[in-house]
């Protein structure tokens, strides 16, 4: 039997307004989707953001759970690309619907990998999603990049110190997974001179999205889950 296709949708942040035309197509003509969710959430985000297109369609919610552990979540991957290719291997079309861009920090790479041992090269398909960072910098007017400018996409280290060679080096630094060092981020900031030339955005493209230039007021604020914060270096 010949195999279906499996393709792997990024949905953007959030907003059903931001799928792009080929994610709409997709979902509405493949066989079955399957969505990822969190151990600690009763309802998948994926599934909300795509509702008015899957109604009639077969959904399978693939639970991952919330640990750093890589020896669990190795496994947990496994059984999720275990559970596609089956589907795939049967002649089914496949959707896997992610957050984001699926290329971008995006747990969907880990699940390609797996799938990339399984399945014949020309049925895996990856459809782009627009990124937090893009979405927040246009719903702000707020310019990434002109001319000969760089720019750095980074997770927030461990050690803050480490983001002070980045945001020296490069005129645009995005700064994700910022979560419990917003703090300690924006003291940074402070003490580069840097405060005032930063956006912060968080749950973008969502119900409880919030934008602001004036990042030092969020000091304490514990606002840093689910945001990014996009940093321009003055130049003279």
């Amino acid at each position: 039997m010949e195999p279906g296709n499996f393709y792997g949708i990024g949905l953007g942040p959030g907003d059903p307004e931001l799928l792009t035309l080929q994610a709409i197509h997709t979902i509405q003509k493949v066989d079955c989707i399957f969505v990822p969710k969190s151990d600690t959430k009763e309802d998948s985000l994926a599934l909300e953001i795509v509702k008015d297109y899957v109604r009639g369609k077969r959904v399978t919610e693939q639970v991952y759970p919330m640990t750093k552990d890589k020896s669990i979540l190795n496994t947990a991957w496994l059984k999720a690309a275990e559970e596609v290719h089956a589907e795939v291997a049967k002649g089914c079309d496949v959707a896997y619907l992610t957050l984001g861009d699926p290329m971008t920090f995006s747990t969907y790479i880990y699940l390609l990998r797996h799938l990339s041992a399984m399945l014949p090269e020309h049925v895996i398909h990856t459809i782009p999603g627009i990124t937090s960072y893009n979405a927040a910098a246009c719903m702000a007017n707020y310019p990434l990049l002109t001319g000969d400018e760089q720019l750095a996409v980074v997770p927030v280290p461990k050690d803050i110190t480490e983001l002070r060679p980045i945001l020296e080096a490069f005129d645009t630094v995005i700064l994700m997974k910022v979560a419990k060092k917003l703090d300690e981020v924006i003291q940074l900031l402070e003490e580069m001179k840097l405060s005032g030339n930063a956006l912060f955005a968080s749950y973008i493209g969502q119900k409880d999205a919030y934008l602001t230039c004036d990042v030092v007021s969020l000091k304490g604020s514990g606002r840093g889950y689910m945001s990014v914060l996009i940093v321009k270096q003055v130049r003279h």
